[in-house]
């Protein structure tokens, strides 16, 4: 802000502008304790741009290329190399180029389901990556609706989040996990007898539960806690008939024959 603040168009704003980041700071940006400043006419709209020209280069383009990161911290996808704005600029203008408003994300969570919601009323809003600590937990599964050949697949919170926290990761679920999330779940559920056929030459329900713990270690590890298959094998794993239709289906199986 300081430095912004040496070209003319700024220093006005510049008093208003910190005490907006530093009210930022100190609610660990929830929607319900920050409201949107107006800083005059006109000032939003540049405010707005200043992401827009600064994106591809310096600090933000830095954020943007973090690497060691498993998965999107926003939805669980695999992929990353975006940046999504905590609280939406298009509402939030100000807090448009603020590290701590910035996330970096898959391009489907900065342009897609989540679009420009800010909140669901108090206390529904998006889990914030940096202020909630407890978000590192596993903190959702999916449940795998009958019937199995057509399952269907839902987000949920796991049993026992002490409030509020189980209605801001139902919200948050809600209104992050779009179509894509849904066909990577439906490709991995349907693929997953194959597997089982391959190394489980028991198919058992222990063995085949043996098996779904393994995935799930395999998954914490190469996607973290809260990474879409991750979520989807704790859903799996506390669904003895989901495991068994599983089971049916390896034991069902045809494998394609050796090269």
């Amino acid at each position: 802000m300081n430095k912004l603040a040496r070209t003319a168009s700024w220093t006005p704003h510049q008093a208003d502008w910190i005490a907006a980041y530093q009210a930022y700071q100190a609610n660990g940006g929830s929607p319900f304790a920050i409201d949107p400043h107006d800083f005059g006419p006109g000032v939003a709209d540049l405010q707005y741009a200043l992401y827009d020209s600064r994106s591809r280069s310096g600090e933000l383009g830095r954020m943007r290329r973090k690497a060691g990161l498993k998965s999107c911290p926003v939805c669980g996808s695999p992929v990353t190399g975006d940046l999504d704005h905590y609280l939406a600029r298009n509402t939030y203008p100000e807090f448009s180029i603020m590290r701590a408003n910035l996330v970096p994300a898959c391009r489907h969570c900065n342009s897609g389901a989540k679009g420009t919601t800010v909140h669901g009323g108090d206390p529904r809003r998006f889990i914030h990556p940096y202020f909630d600590p407890w978000a590192a937990q596993a903190i959702w599964f999916v449940e795998i609706v009958p019937p199995y050949k057509a399952a269907t697949f839902k987000p949920r919170p796991v049993p026992g989040l002490p409030a509020p926290q189980g209605e801001i990761v139902e919200f948050h679920l809600e209104n992050v996990l779009g179509t894509q999330f849904h066909l990577s779940m439906a490709t991995y559920w349907s693929s997953l007898p194959g597997q089982l056929k391959i190394r489980d030459p028991e198919l058992t329900i222990v063995s085949v539960t043996q098996q779904i713990d393994q995935e799930l270690r395999v998954a914490l590890h190469s996607g973290g806690t809260n990474c879409w298959q991750a979520a989807l094998l704790r859903g799996i794993r506390d669904d003895v008939a989901a495991i068994d239709h599983l089971r049916q289906e390896a034991i069902a199986a045809v494998l394609p024959p050796m090269p």
